[in-house]
């Protein structure tokens, strides 16, 4: 991880047990045999971080059209011509998916069949609880699969699940939800037991309430951003792996440069849909491997 951080330029440094407590007076540090502190990391709320986009958007002259309902690409002579909506056709030249568990219906309306599967994802907050406070570093723990932080004065804690539950996406049509998803309280206790050695109040707080959704997933854990050769016009931003908000900005910088540089980068061309033309591949095994890829994500390879 230390080397990855280092890759990536940012500020890393390992720090002992007692420099670890004073930053998280509430966990017990005696398990932990490397603390990894990282003083740029952070958090932020996706609703924030959304509508900060949409006014830098609109003062570039971009508008919104909210509550419409996307029904299929229009394709005509083997190009992007518009989108079809509950409120009418749009007519343009060029569509950038980021539809999420929906991205993949998207593609297959301009005949591109991608591997995008939606994994569960599952994560709870506590009531308040003395000792958290919103100053406090975010936590990640990779042994347990673990991620926490305060939630103002309460705990979030969330975790990735060794065994995950997926979704076929061409199981429920691009005019419906993805299907509903009840708190699965056993995993959810299995994520309080788990972090009941660092904090052994985990177990004595009672929940607040539970976030769940499906963020999507690929056979191979990286992003599908570019155009696609099979269709000019048409720009996927999807798969993106649980990264969809903390990569937001970083995957928009992809596109533009897989759009508009004659030359991307080798990073960007690899995550270009293309790839998937490439090599035969199955919808089953290519859901497993994905699904694969949300258990191992904490995964330290020990």
């Amino acid at each position: 991880m230390k080397a990855v951080a280092d890759e990536a330029g940012l500020e890393t440094d390992f720090i002992d047990n007692r420099t670890a407590q004073a930053k998280w007076p509430m966990m017990n540090f005696d398990r932990a045999q490397a603390v990894l502190w990282c003083p740029t990391d952070g958090y932020l709320q996706p609703s924030d971080l959304t509508m900060s986009y949409v006014a830098h958007a609109r003062r570039l002259g971009a508008r919104f059209q909210t509550r419409t309902a996307v029904q299929k690409v229009i394709v005509h002579n083997g190009r992007v011509r518009g989108v079809e909506t509950d409120a009418g056709r749009i007519e343009c030249e060029m569509v950038i998916n980021a539809a999420g568990a929906h991205a993949a219906h998207l593609a297959q309306s301009v005949g591109l069949d991608l591997p995008i599967f939606p994994v569960r994802h599952e994560y709870f907050i506590t009531v308040h609880a003395e000792g958290l406070q919103p100053t406090l570093p975010t936590v990640r723990i990779p042994d347990s699969t673990l991620y926490l932080r305060a939630e103002i004065n309460s705990l979030l804690c969330g975790g990735w699940e060794p065994q995950a539950l997926s979704h076929e996406p061409r199981r429920y049509a691009i005019t419906e939800n993805p299907p509903p998803i009840d708190p699965d309280w056993d995993v959810l206790g299995r994520f309080a037991e788990q972090l009941a050695p660092e904090i052994p109040e985990v177990e004595q707080l009672g929940i607040r309430s539970v976030f769940r959704g499906w963020p999507t997933f690929t056979p191979d854990g990286r992003f599908i951003v570019g155009p696609s050769a099979r269709v000019p016009g048409f720009v996927m931003a999807g798969g993106c792996n649980a990264h969809g908000v903390s990569g937001s900005a970083g995957i928009g910088r992809h596109v533009v440069e897989s759009i508009l540089d004659p030359d991307p980068s080798p990073y960007v061309k690899s995550l270009s849909p293309d790839r998937f033309d490439r090599e035969p591949w199955d919808r089953e095994t290519a859901r497993r491997q994905a699904q694969h890829v949300y258990e191992t994500y904490y995964s330290l390879g020990h």
